[in-house]
């Protein structure tokens, strides 16, 4: 079957903001949002749990979120338990042997599209990712910033599921500079990433990238958090997945 692998709209600002200082515990409130994560992450969901056991199981989550958020550093991508560990496959293996770490995926995964990413409209990307759309010089600016957003980081990422990259407005900008030196032919998604560059320029946002996400429960997810719904009516692309 292979992976699907699809890009979004993202509220960086926000998430450094008001996401990252929630999930590491020193403002908000995770509660509801565990609560609702939980009802869709629990097999058979929680009705069947007592008040006392969904407390106690929401705690435990809760507390797992922020205990793996905590160990990462500024810009929230590099996690200094595992990368403790020299060789890739080895860290691979410490994080897959870790069920914290598949809750802690699955939740991110979701508060980061509840709260500062839309589901749809996204870019389906297949396997090819965004350096194969376009021709690419490795001496430009494109090649060095989206080069990072192709690279999938496991610390989001359970058997190769969930988030795997993101860039902030800042390097979107520096995307967009550069966007007169792209060349890309017919059968390629270039023309419609183009779009959603313009867009993200012009908003001021950066862009998310997740493999395998659970679809069924993101798009459930309010939309037009990112942009206005009316910003996509000027915008007529055919390859952009809109809410079904």
């Amino acid at each position: 079957m292979g992976y699907w692998c699809t890009l979004h709209l993202f509220d960086d600002k926000k998430f450094y903001k008001e996401i990252v200082p929630t999930l590491k515990g020193e403002t908000g409130d995770l509660t509801a949002d565990c609560q609702e994560f939980l009802k869709s992450h629990v097999t058979g969901s929680t009705l069947h749990l007592s008040k006392q056991e969904l407390e106690k199981l929401v705690n435990e989550t809760i507390g797992n979120i922020v205990s793996i958020s905590n160990s990462f550093d500024k810009t929230f991508k590099i996690n200094s338990e595992h990368q403790k560990i020299g060789d890739y496959n080895d860290q691979i293996d410490f994080l897959n042997n870790l069920d914290i770490h598949y809750h802690f995926c699955k939740f991110f995964e979701f508060y980061i599209f509840k709260t500062c990413a839309d589901f749809f409209p996204h870019l389906p990307l297949g396997k090819g990712g965004i350096m194969r759309q376009f021709e690419l010089s490795q001496e430009t600016f494109f090649f060095s910033i989206v080069g990072d957003l192709d690279d999938w980081n496991p610390s989001f990422q359970y058997a190769g599921m969930g988030i795997a990259n993101w860039l902030t407005h800042e390097d979107v900008q520096y995307l967009y500079l550069d966007k007169e030196n792209l060349t890309h032919d017919d059968d390629s998604l270039g023309e419609e990433f183009l779009s959603l560059l313009e867009i993200a320029h012009s908003n001021e946002i950066g862009f998310i990238t997740g493999v395998d996400m659970r679809e069924n429960i993101l798009e459930l997810l309010p939309n037009n958090k990112i942009v206005k719904p009316e910003t996509w009516k000027l915008e007529n692309s055919s390859e952009l997945i809109w809410k079904r």
